[in-house]
């Protein structure tokens, strides 16, 4: 007697495999970013990168950067210094697992890092096209800000790559960010997180709730209209300091508390573009 297969259950279930993703870094564009943000929220104080917490999420990260060239009033001591700390930091990057460091023309020859070097904007449009052709990613993701850059997404995405512009908002021309797939802001809510203890510890972000309406909680210190909605800075009683922005859902918005007024319009204006009078 036969009672066939007891419980025997059809599975339609598919495996779903991981998407391969890949992060190429313009390296002038991410120091210059994280120099601003020393500049306005930690004056004469250096910023320290966790570069690997930065990158978390990507299977690759490929850097490009330019080693340093002598400027005209710059002694050959100094010069050598500048450089000496360029090369030093793109060694403890390329140590770092995942990552790969490109010095404009020297990935074949290590030995000319002596000499001035140029094409990095080359080396990236070469290497992700590359790799896209070969089908090496499922994902690509370039940080810059160069609108040069814009005719290599427009390739992309013709070719089928799902592509991520990393983009340091207020200076990037909305041809490139429009270009891309999808974007993300390389803004100091991107970096702060990403900061080494010590460094991290040098200032607070503000920190935001979604609500709904408050209403006038303070004296409004500057207001403003935009296509999104009202956006109001208030000084409250408590000593705080609240920026209230649009929020998607009605009647609501988002409030933005901190106690130092400064570093509320320097996130004011990293994160969402406002300028405030006499800032």
């Amino acid at each position: 007697m036969s009672f066939g297969r007891l419980g025997a259950i059809s599975s339609t279930r598919k495996v779903i495999e991981p998407v391969t993703k890949y992060l190429f870094i313009d390296g002038a564009c991410l120091t210059t970013t994280i120099a601003e943000i020393e500049k306005r929220y930690v004056p004469r104080n250096t910023l320290h990168v966790d570069y690997d917490l930065l990158t978390g999420g990507y299977d690759k990260v490929f850097y490009y950067d330019a080693l340093p060239s002598r400027r005209g009033n710059e002694s050959e001591e100094q010069f050598g210094v500048r450089r000496d700390a360029a090369i030093a930091f793109h060694d403890q990057l390329g140590s770092l697992d995942r990552f790969h460091v490109y010095e404009g023309d020297t990935r074949k020859s290590p030995s000319l890092r002596k000499q001035e070097q140029k094409k990095v904007d080359v080396m990236i449009a070469v290497d992700m096209l590359t790799h896209s052709f070969r089908r090496n990613m499922q994902q690509a993701t370039l940080l810059t800000g160069d609108l040069d850059f814009k005719p290599l997404l427009d390739a992309l995405v013709q070719e089928g790559m799902f592509v991520t512009l990393w983009y340091p908002p207020n200076k990037t021309n909305k041809q490139l960010v429009s270009a891309a797939d999808q974007r993300r802001q390389l803004d100091v809510r991107a970096i702060h997180p990403a900061l080494r203890a010590k460094s991290k510890a040098l200032f607070s972000l503000p920190s935001g709730s979604g609500e709904p309406s408050r209403g006038d909680i303070g004296q409004i210190l500057h207001a403003f209209s935009s296509e999104d909605g009202d956006i109001r800075l208030f000084s409250c009683p408590d000593r705080a300091y609240v920026l209230a922005t649009a929020n998607p859902n009605p009647g609501y918005f988002t409030y933005w508390t901190h106690s130092d007024l400064t570093t509320l319009k320097n996130f004011a204006f990293d994160v969402f573009g406002l300028e405030f009078p006499g800032s």
